[in-house]
């Protein structure tokens, strides 16, 4: 996350005030106020009502705001009941300009808002689940060689190359996550915030510009979620960590972060709270931004088919009537994922990248191994829409860059390479382009130090 560039302030309707409620849900904690720029920072008292929430109202006049929240936490980690600071795991944007990130309210009209953006493309036909051919990328590293003198990084700079992706014949492109995380560079894999959008990239009127662009297109937007975890320092973390998340990493080897726990049920309250937090955040990201699907990382991770079929439903019934496509990240894949009793619609077919690479640059000839992953049908998938097909993806290498490690190089790479993108065009299942496949790009996974 990078320093705050701007905030825009808006004009006063008046000099009126109107009442505007701040809450936090904090079920068993003993207390909990609010500070912001409006109190000079002073404490603002909260009462807790019988639902689990924190509440104050203020009067405020239309502008932008900066506030936080103290609150008795009751995370292990912690003396007990002692007061913390932290930011509204709510916020629907960040200023990072600050040694403590705080998080920002707009009002306008006597109303909440998260920006003024108006939508313009509505009404545009998009493609169905069946039809797309999805492009991954990263909006940091997307557009141009790591020579490239060009400007890039932002999504200001995706919308410049939408035009170049529909001569590819691009129908969706799958963002990777722009949740807002610390730093001013990462893969997103450790969202802090899952309301926010990441302010490197540009603002919430930006991202919904973007968005707003590709429905013009006949493009389909899809998002990153990261549902397994959360980055260590994120709000829920602080206020009361067991109630949310899991005491400890159910699996050591992959300690991406404090992992949410699904299972764990709240009798007092009649609520999951993890899913309950979690829910709040697709709808959001389906109602605020228009988002058309959703990739599941680390489902496999996640364990919990109830909750994923939950979830599922959440977003399909959020979106309406409009096409949603629901992907998990299950590796290695298994039919049991998107058949008939499965939760998601689709799933990375896995297996049928490592099987067309392995034969791509000649380390091995197995025709039945071969005809099973170009027909999922034969590993049980039911349809076209339940395997995403990929050669490659943001967690490998390139495949020219494999081959060339194999002294596999020029007209040589290139053919098995179009013969590996004639298969994932071709194979039963949705094609996914990472992206500078298109034209051969020779990089490897992790071309900046620190990358995750």
């Amino acid at each position: 996350m990078q320093p705050s560039t701007s905030h825009p302030t808006y004009v006063p309707r008046s000099n009126i005030a109107s009442p505007i409620e701040f809450k936090l849900f904090a079920p068993y904690n003993e207390g909990a106020t609010l500070i912001g720029d409006f109190s000079n920072w002073e404490d603002i008292p909260m009462k807790k009502d019988k639902e689990g929430f924190f509440r104050t109202t203020v009067d405020l006049e239309d502008g932008v705001y900066q506030y936080k929240f103290r609150v008795q936490s009751k995370s292990w980690f912690f003396e007990p009941d002692r007061w913390v600071s932290i930011t509204d795991p709510y916020t629907t944007d960040i200023d990072g300009s600050r040694s403590e990130e705080n998080g920002i309210v707009r009002i306008k009209d006597g109303q909440r808002i998260v920006d003024t953006y108006v939508w313009q493309n509505n009404d545009k036909p998009l493609p169905p689940d069946h039809a797309l051919v999805i492009y991954e990328l990263h909006v940091a590293d997307f557009s141009g060689g790591e020579d490239d003198p060009k400007p890039r990084g932002r999504y200001k700079h995706v919308i410049e190359k939408l035009d170049y992706l529909c001569e590819l014949g691009i129908n969706a492109i799958e963002l990777m996550p722009v949740k807002e995380y610390p730093g001013d560079y990462s893969w997103g894999y450790n969202p802090r915030y899952f309301f926010a959008t990441e302010t490197s990239y540009g603002t919430t009127a930006e991202l919904k510009q973007l968005i707003d662009e590709c429905h013009a297109r006949g493009i389909r937007m899809f998002m990153d979620g990261i549902y397994n975890h959360s980055e260590a320092s994120s709000p829920l973390t602080q206020i009361d960590h067991d109630y949310c998340y899991h005491h400890e990493p159910r699996d050591p080897d992959n300690n991406w972060g404090p992992e949410f726990n699904y299972e764990h049920y709240d009798e007092n309250l009649d609520t999951y709270p993890a899913r309950r937090f979690i829910g709040d955040t697709v709808r959001y990201w389906i109602e605020e931004f228009h988002i058309d699907g959703i990739r599941y990382d680390a489902a496999r991770q996640i364990a919990n088919h109830d909750f994923m079929h939950w979830i599922v439903q959440e977003a399909k019934k959020t979106a309406g009537n409009k096409p949603f496509y629901n992907i998990a990240e299950h590796i290695p894949e298994t039919p049991s994922i998107t058949n008939v009793d499965g939760p998601m619609d689709g799933c990375w077919h896995d297996s049928f990248y490592h099987c067309v690479l392995a034969h791509i640059i000649g380390e091995t000839f197995d025709l039945e191994q071969l005809k099973d992953v170009l027909d999922a049908k034969r590993q049980g998938f039911m349809g076209v829409t339940n395997v995403v097909n990929y050669l490659t993806n943001h967690d490998h290498n390139h495949v020219m860059a494999e081959l060339g490690d194999r002294g596999i190089l020029g007209e040589a790479a290139f053919r098995r390479r179009k013969l590996g993108a004639a298969l994932v065009m071709t194979t039963m299942g949705v094609p996914l382009i990472w992206m500078g496949e298109e034209f051969g790009e020779y990089k490897y996974k992790n071309p900046r130090p620190g990358k995750n």
